[in-house]
């Protein structure tokens, strides 16, 4: 990002696919919104065996231009366009700097948000892009404290900037602390599974001490003891949620069927 001397940058990682007709979309959207900061297409969310959970840009409301207040919001109710369908103008560097190294991970995520609250964007529902997710392997971990420090510093990020209205400041942060609770539970999930004990627990002093979600801590650390001491009742609470995730799958159905084809380019 350093380094770019173009009008328009976007960002592919190396196991991402552009589809033919992203910057022509792209650029479309700048041709009838010369303001706007960044034009972004519909990204396929899929697995690496060709299975697609999402679609998020099409969860939103409307295609087309959005100006501040909106664009944040929509984003954070209804997730963010990933930058891999994105073409920003240069201008954006000037405006917004850099990644926020510190932000780690999701710095990505911290950038859009940092545009969407000062600048207006356009989006296309049309697809331009597939993020390939991967399944997580057995053996690694992340540490929670660069989780929760993660996201911690994103919310600073906006709440800090006295460029943003401070009523979108205030929203935004809900917003995204709702999320950040939400992924903590899920993150310490994903730590019973992996028998990573210490992180799980670390997880569950968070969701009881400093966000009082006793309910939630009390499900992850029951799910612990039984995923050490009784593996059997941890295996059938696996079962139960592996029942639910079927009968909720209907949803999913319509984006395989709508949209396989794309799933041949992983084998290209």
């Amino acid at each position: 990002m350093e380094h770019v001397n173009t009008p328009f940058f976007s960002f592919l990682s190396d196991d991402d696919i552009i589809l033919p007709e992203f910057y022509q979309t792209a650029m479309e959207g700048f041709d009838k919104f010369p303001d706007a900061m960044f034009s972004a297409g519909a990204t396929i969310h899929m697995t690496d065996k060709g299975k697609i959970p999402c679609i998020p840009l099409l969860l939103w409301h409307r295609d087309g231009y959005y100006i501040p207040p909106d664009g944040i919001f929509e984003m954070l109710e209804k997730g963010h366009p990933e930058w891999t369908a994105i073409l920003f103008r240069k201008e954006v560097i000037k405006k917004i700097g850099i990644l926020d190294q510190d932000v780690g991970p999701p710095s990505d995520l911290d950038f859009e948000l940092r545009v969407a609250a000062r600048f207006p964007f356009v989006i296309s529902q049309k697809p331009c892009a597939i993020w390939v997710s991967h399944s997580p392997s057995s053996g690694a971990s992340a540490d929670f404290h660069s989780i929760w420090s993660n996201w911690l510093k994103m919310i600073r990020n906006l709440t800090e900037d006295k460029r943003i209205p401070l009523n979108v400041r205030i929203r935004a942060e809900y917003m995204l602390t709702e999320k950040l609770k939400q992924k903590l539970f899920w993150v310490g999930a994903r730590f019973i599974k992996q028998k990573d004990f210490e992180n799980t627990c670390k997880v569950v002093e968070v969701l009881r001490n400093y966000y009082h979600l006793k309910t939630k801590a009390f499900v992850l650390c029951t799910t612990a003891k039984f995923r050490e001491h009784l593996p059997s009742a941890y295996y059938f609470l696996v079962c139960l949620n592996k029942i639910r995730s079927f009968l909720n799958r209907a949803k999913y159905k319509q984006l395989q069927k709508q949209f396989r084809h794309y799933a041949q380019l992983l084998e290209m």
